[in-house]
C-alpha cells in the first residue's frame, strides 16, 4: 500500500496481517526492534533517563487474521510503534476502538500527520491510552487550528511527547488545558529561547519535563517554567546554553519555585563557575545530579571531575550522575577537594567552607604508587623452563588460562604456586598457590626474576561397577554413600556379599594385581573426597567376620588395582579398632 494517505488502521492491518490463524502467536516485528532503540523515552547518549522504567516490549499480540475488523484484536498489545510509516490520518473510529481497545502506549513519531483533529479522534479511541509519541510530525504549530473542545473527557493520557514539533508554547498551553492527569512532558529539540505561557498558565499535574536541546540562554526563562509547573520533581535541561542558576527575582526565588525538584539533568550546559554551582543549594529537595561535559571541569581527568565535584556540592546531594554518595565517599572527596585548591591562586569559597570543617590539611606526599604492568618471570614445569614478560594486571585465571599451551593441558588439570625469590632465600615463606581466578597477579607483589612453577593435578581413574564399590568399600571398613548413591542407582547402603561370592570374585580377576602382603593392610582406608564411616553395627560386625575369615587367603591373593579408584594406591594404615 502506498505511503499516500496511509491511515494507523491500515498499518495496523498490514502489521498484523502477517500473522497466520494460530492459537496464542506472539510475534514480534523486526521493524519494532529498530524503532525501539531510537524511541524518544529511552536513553540517550548524554544519560537524559531520569526515571528507571522498563523497557517497552513492542508487539506482542494474541491476535487472528485481520480478514475481518471483529476477528483482528490486539489483546495482549501493551505498546504499538508505528513510527516512519508516512501515516495521515488515523481511519475508521470504530473498528480502531476495537482492535485496539486494551492499547496503553502508542508510538506515532516520523509520519504525516498534519490535523490535530485526527489526535482528538485518536484520543477518544483509545480509551486506555497513557503515553503518545508524536514527535517530528507535521502539526501545525499555531494556535488558530488548534479546536479541541474544552469539556472532552481526555483523562487518561498521562505522558505526551512533542520532540522536534517545533509548536508555539500558546498551542502547547491549550493542549495541556485539554489533558487534565497529565503528568510527564516532553518538549526536547524545538529551538525555543523564551517561555511564552501566559501569566494564568498552570499545570500542577505535571511532575516530569524534559525541556533539552533548546536555546535558553537566561536562568528567569527557566523560572518561568517553575512558576506554570509548581510541582516538579524531574527536570531536565541539557543541552542549553545555560551559565548559571541565578534568581534575580526576589518574589519568587528558587527555592519557591523549585521547591519540590529532586533530580536535576545539566549534562552539556554552559556552566563554567564554581559560584553557579552553589546556587544548587537553593533547591531544597534537590537529591539527584546529572552534570557531565561542562566547560567548569572539562580540563580534568576522571577522577579529578568526580572529587571535586562531590566536594563542592552541598551534603544533601544523595548523587552524581548515577553514582551514589555515601558519607565515607563524601568526606573522601571533600579533603582531596581541599588538597586539590590549596595550592591555586583562585580558590571557590566551598574551599574555606571545607577548611573549616575538616582544619588545614597537609599536602600529600609525591609517592609513585604506580604499579608496574610487565615483569619478567621464569616459569617452570617437570624438565621445562621458560623466561617471559607477563602482564600483572591480568587475573590468576587469565594466567592460567595463558599457560595452558605451554603445559599442554586446560588450566583446571595444573596447580601454579608463586615463589618469591628474595622471601624464599631468606626463609621467610615458601611458594604461594594462585587459587583464586579473579585474584589480580599485582596484588602478589611480583618483582622481575620471581618464578611461577606448575604441578599438574592426578587423573581421577574411571569409575568402577557397583559390586566392586561393594567389595572395596567393605573391605576397607569404609562407605563413600554420597559418591555412590552419586553414580549408580542403588540403595542407600552397600549390602554385604557373601564371602563365597568374594572369593570367586578375587580369584576370577585376570588382569595384573598388587600384593597386600601386610597383615594390618585389611584395615586400611581408602583416601577418596569425602569418605564416610561404616556407623551401621551390623555392617560393621559382617566386615570383622568377613575380614577374619579371609585373612589367609587374602594374603597370598590381591585386590585387582586396575579396578578400584587412582586413591588406592595410597593407602593409609589406620589402627586395629578403625
Amino acid at each position: 500500500m502506498s505511503f499516500l494517505n496511509k491511515s494507523l488502521l491500515d498499518a495496523i492491518y498490514d502489521r498484523y496481517s502477517e500473522i497466520n490463524d494460530s492459537d496464542s502467536l506472539d510475534f514480534i516485528s523486526s521493524s519494532s526492534c529498530s524503532s525501539a532503540s531510537s524511541s524518544p523515552i529511552s536513553a540517550d547518549s548524554n544519560n537524559n533517563f531520569i526515571k528507571n522504567q522498563s523497557v517497552v516490549s513492542f508487539y506482542l499480540p494474541e491476535a487472528y487474521s485481520p480478514r475481518k475488523a471483529q476477528d483482528l484484536n490486539i489483546r495482549t498489545s501493551v505498546s504499538i510503534v508505528m513510527t516512519n510509516l508516512g501515516l495521515t490520518h488515523i481511519g475508521d473510529e470504530t473498528q480502531l476502538e476495537s482492535i485496539c481497545k486494551d492499547v496503553l502506549e502508542l508510538d506515532l513519531s516520523k509520519n504525516e500527520f498534519d490535523n490535530w483533529e485526527e489526535v482528538r479522534k485518536l484520543l477518544k479511541c483509545l480509551k486506555k491510552l497513557r503515553l503518545l509519541n508524536l514527535s517530528l510530525n507535521k502539526f501545525p504549530t499555531s494556535n488558530e487550528y488548534f479546536n479541541w473542545p474544552l469539556i472532552e473527557n481526555l483523562n487518561t493520557l498521562n505522558t505526551l511527547i512533542l520532540n522536534s514539533c517545533f509548536l508555539d508554547l500558546d498551542l502547547v498551553e491549550s493542549i495541556l488545558d485539554r489533558l487534565p492527569n497529565l503528568t510527564e512532558l516532553h518538549l526536547a529539540s524545538n529551538n525555543y529561547k523564551k517561555i511564552t505561557f501566559s501569566s494564568q498558565f498552570l499545570k500542577e499535574s505535571l511532575k516530569i519535563l524534559y525541556f533539552n536541546n533548546n536555546l535558553l540562554e537566561d536562568w528567569l526563562e527557566v523560572c518561568k517554567l517553575g512558576k506554570s509547573f509548581p510541582n516538579l520533581e524531574n527536570l531536565v535541561l541539557s543541552e542549553n546554553n545555560l551559565e548559571n542558576f541565578n534568581n534575580s527575582d526576589e518574589n519568587k526565588p528558587n527555592c519557591e519555585l523549585f521547591k519540590n525538584i529532586k533530580i536535576l539533568i545539566l549534562n552539556k550546559i554552559k556552566l563554567n563557575d564554581w559560584s553557579a554551582l552553589d546556587q544548587l543549594r537553593e533547591f531544597p529537595q534537590l537529591k539527584h545530579i546529572r552534570m557531565q561535559n561542562i566547560p567548569l571541569v572539562e580540563n580534568l581527568s576522571d577522577e579529578e571531575k568526580y572529587y571535586v565535584l562531590v566536594g563542592h556540592l552541598d551534603e544533601s546531594i544523595d548523587s552524581l550522575n548515577g553514582s551514589k554518595i555515601s558519607n565515607d565517599i563524601k568526606e573522601n572527596c571533600e579533603r582531596k577537594y581541599i588538597r586539590y585548591f590549596m595550592n591555586l591562586n583562585s580558590k571557590p569559597e566551598r574551599y574555606y567552607e571545607l577548611e573549616l570543617k575538616h582544619g588545614k590539611l597537609d599536602p600529600l606526599a609525591d609517592v609513585n604508587m604506580d604499579i608496574r604492568k610487565r615483569v619478567h618471570v621464569k616459569i617452570k614445569y617437570n624438565d621445562k623452563n621458560i623466561y617471559e614478560k607477563i602482564d600483572v594486571r591480568q587475573t590468576v585465571g587469565e594466567f592460567k588460562k595463558y599457560l595452558e599451551k605451554f603445559v599442554g593441558h586446560p588450566s583446571n588439570r595444573f596447580k601454579v604456586f608463586y615463589i618469591d625469590i628474595e622471601a624464599c632465600s631468606m626463609a621467610i615463606y615458601g611458594p604461594e598457590e594462585l587459587k583464586h581466578t579473579n585474584r589480580c597477579l599485582y596484588s602478589f607483589n611480583i618483582r622481575d626474576n620471581d618464578e611461577f612453577e606448575i604441578d599438574l593435578k592426578p587423573v581421577q581413574a574411571l569409575h568402577t561397577t557397583t559390586s566392586e564399590y561393594q567389595f572395596q568399600y567393605q573391605h576397607l571398613g569404609h562407605l563413600h554413600q554420597h559418591h555412590f548413591n552419586s553414580h549408580v542407582n542403588n540403595k542407600s547402603y552397600f549390602q554385604v556379599p557373601s564371602n563365597q561370592n568374594l572369593t570367586n570374585r578375587i580369584k576370577n580377576r585376570k588382569i595384573q594385581t598388587e600384593n597386600l602382603s601386610n597383615k594390618d593392610s585389611t584395615n586400611r582406608l581408602l583416601k577418596r573426597s569425602k569418605p564416610g564411616l561404616i556407623t551401621s553395627p551390623k555392617l560393621i560386625n559382617k566386615s570383622n567376620e568377613m575380614s577374619s575369615k579371609n585373612r589367609n587367603f587374602l594374603k597370598n591373593d590381591s585386590i585387582c588395582s586396575a579396578s578400584l579408584p587412582i586413591d588406592l594406591n595410597k593407602l593409609k594404615t589406620t589402627g586395629d579398632n578403625e
